[in-house]
């Protein structure tokens, strides 16, 4: 039986966790932040799931993906939903700028990836927002808390991606334009959407039982194909990328956001085009430190040509520009991307504390009355 100070502290915490705010994550790329993983394909010939699609994942690597399913009955089972993590995603045409949500609602495999009218293919958010939640979201926690009102940490995956866009002409950030080279049409719809969607979440999660009050709390980026396929974008990149962290954080009201990189990773290690390797490295760029050390401890960028998989049977699909549509891959980019941001959020919160020790310091110095020193004669 719990002790009856740590019940009096236990639900002061209860009642103090009700008024946590949203934590925000913008999901923000091309094509492969919408994602092209086929969730459910089957074998044309033998009706079995494809290898690398969710649903055979689930089955051949439980421990990985097991819980992305629950059982229903010994026969059936269904996609595990997270009420923990919402979802927002524009999930628009090619040339659709209007700031508008066309999918909403908890965390689940289907419906939030691909383009308008393709509903079983996933990207990033779903490996993103599982590791997000379980790290702020402890499912471990044993402590015997007898409030039942105790609230979770709640987070919104806002992802804002349109297929086939660059970051030097379509996302061109402000301080990249130049005459006759304005900013991005689609860095402004980005923004658009994104204050859009804030406003109204009371409409889009009536369930949401916080104050809607919310943080941005870090911005996830995962594009380059397109500019890989140009010479003079690729060579644009790094300065584009590190005028884009900048700007949108300007932009955003929010001056050290918290951004995580996934290197446009797809076609792996083995190409014969230097131009990917290019982008790659711009995208390492801009979290070196010695080069920008303004972004040192809030920008990460993480590796990801290690997930890259064969064309069939080793994948579902063939689209290397989409990680040959193996969900394997989507799911690995996500995780890796979720943990590189805890990283930043873990050494922000450790920063913020130092802060405010410190300043604590300085107010118990200030309101101190001056050591008195006795006079010493020789």
């Amino acid at each position: 039986m719990a002790h009856p100070k740590e019940l009096i502290l236990c639900a002061a915490a209860c009642v103090a966790s009700q008024d946590k705010p949203l934590k925000v994550f913008l999901l923000v790329g091309q094509s492969n932040m919408q994602g092209h993983g086929y969730i459910d394909t089957k074998n044309d010939t033998t009706g079995e799931f494809r290898n690398a699609t969710l649903e055979w994942l689930v089955h051949h690597d439980p421990a990985e993906y097991g819980m992305l399913k629950e059982s229903i009955t010994n026969e059936t089972s269904r996609w595990t939903v997270r009420q923990d993590v919402f979802v927002a995603y524009n999930k628009q045409g090619l040339e659709d700028v209007r700031p508008e949500i066309h999918q909403y609602g908890y965390l689940h495999p289907m419906g939030y990836g691909g383009d308008p009218g393709q509903e079983n293919q996933m990207g990033p958010e779903l490996g993103f927002g599982w590791t997000i939640a379980q790290s702020m979201n402890n499912p471990n926690d044993t402590s015997h808390c007898p409030c039942h009102n105790k609230k979770q940490t709640q987070i919104l995956l806002l992802k804002i991606a349109w297929g086939g866009k660059s970051l030097d002409v379509d996302f061109r950030p402000p301080s990249s334009t130049e005459p006759g080279k304005p900013t991005g049409l689609f860095y402004e719809a980005m923004l658009a959407n994104a204050f859009h969607t804030l406003a109204q979440l009371k409409t889009l999660f009536p369930d949401y039982t916080g104050s809607y009050e919310y943080e941005l709390a870090g911005l996830v980026w995962h594009q380059g194909w397109n500019d890989g396929c140009d010479v003079n974008q690729t060579a644009h990149y790094e300065r584009n990328m590190a005028n884009f962290i900048r700007d949108v954080r300007h932009d955003l009201g929010v001056p050290n956001l918290p951004v995580v990189i996934g290197v446009s990773g797809m076609t792996g290690y083995q190409h014969s085009n230097p131009q990917r390797d290019a982008i790659i490295a711009a995208q390492f760029a801009v979290a070196n430190t010695t080069a920008y050390p303004e972004f040192a401890g809030t920008v990460a960028t993480v590796e990801t040509r290690d997930f890259a998989r064969g064309p069939p049977p080793h994948s579902p699909g063939d689209q290397i520009y989409h990680w040959n549509n193996n969900c394997e891959s989507y799911w690995l980019v996500g995780k890796t991307m979720g943990q590189a941001m805890i990283e930043l959020l873990q050494m922000k919160e450790q920063q913020d504390q130092e802060v405010k020790q410190n300043n604590e310091i300085l107010r118990q110095n200030d309101g101190m009355e001056p050591e008195k020193t006795a006079l010493r004669t020789s």
